[in-house]
């Protein structure tokens, strides 16, 4: 064995392998080139003197030694990356800062545009790790696990730092073309409540449906058709029935425009009043960049001004194409 060798690309493949077994993805998540991956893990083996992975028809298996080490370097690699954010020199260009990032399904290829147009440009070694928030994330980004979250007003963690991008001014609603509401400017409750309500539902946003409360306070009584976290899926569902959903989100209008079989009118002055009032008890109805305290490192105030900057930027174009 070899230790002098080992280093932080070392253990981060190591890791990123034994938890997918698939060289292909982890190539993808490190931004490496396969080849690369295939050369460290030779140095890998060669520092552990032990095969680590063995490769199989399913992908690979690890061996007894990996599974003994797992924890070790688990350990080495959170320690380096702390290292890395908070005492490393900062210059974006030679950064390879590694950065975890939860959203909400509608903010995903906004978020993934500005790591692609802003970020990766002038600091081209970094590192993202976009998924969907799908669970209780506020401890995970407290210790600084998870170093962002781009979410609505809604979700709420006293021990978190919020950062509006873009207040939200229209709320819209979202159906098929053809659809017997499409053009209207002049919607009441009763109009809506024909209808059933296809919920786009992110995690720890929404108690009940919007729509659903609107019809309640006027004395109305609107059904639910499904729930769903997923904009694509819910966009097929609207293609193929008479069901409407509310839309807050830019991004999400900008999506909707390059479906064809979709169209939204601006929901009425006081309908978008009852939705506000409803949504601006946590704070200002809006879209936020949420953090922690644990990372104070130059390059994640970089990357936090980036996503705050070319988010904001971005919705602020989107809302202007259509005023």
């Amino acid at each position: 064995m070899n230790l002098e060798s080992l280093t932080y690309r070392h253990l981060r493949v190591f890791l990123a392998l034994y938890k997918s077994r698939s060289a292909s993805r982890v190539a993808e998540e490190l931004k490496m080139t396969n080849s690369a991956i295939t050369r460290t893990i030779a140095c890998l083996r060669e520092i552990f003197s032990d095969q680590l992975f063995v490769r199989t028809n399913k992908g690979f298996e690890v061996t007894a030694k990996a599974t003994e080490i797992a924890p070790f370097i688990s350990h080495l690699t959170e320690q380096y990356r702390k290292l890395d954010k908070e005492f490393a020199g900062f210059q974006p260009d030679q950064s390879e800062s590694y950065f975890e990032i939860l959203l909400y399904d509608e903010f995903c290829f906004a978020v993934q545009k500005v790591i692609r147009e802003e970020i990766l440009p002038v600091a081209p070694h970094m590192h993202f790790n976009v998924r969907i928030l799908n669970y209780d994330c506020g401890s995970d980004i407290a210790s600084g696990k998870v170093d962002f979250a781009v979410v609505y007003e809604g979700f709420d963690d006293k021990r978190l730092n919020y950062e509006c991008f873009a207040h939200t001014h229209d709320i819209y609603l979202l159906f098929r073309k053809g659809h017997p509401l499409e053009g209207r400017t002049d919607l009441t409750v009763e109009d809506l409540a024909r209808y059933r309500v296809l919920e786009i539902d992110n995690y720890d946003d929404l108690a009940c449906p919007l729509l659903v409360e609107v019809c309640r306070q006027y004395g109305g009584q609107m059904g639910i058709d499904e729930y769903t976290e997923s904009v694509s899926a819910a966009f097929q569902t609207l293609a193929e029935t008479d069901s409407v959903t509310v839309v807050c989100n830019q991004f999400t209008l900008n999506f909707a425009d390059s479906v064809k079989n979709l169209s939204y009118v601006r929901l009425p002055a006081a309908i978008q009043g009852r939705i506000k009032a409803m949504r601006n008890q946590v704070r200002p109805i809006g879209n936020y960049v949420v953090y922690g305290n644990a990372n104070q490192s130059q390059a994640f105030r970089f990357v936090k001004d980036k996503l705050v900057g070319g988010l904001g930027q971005a919705w602020q174009a989107a809302e202007k194409m259509r005023r």
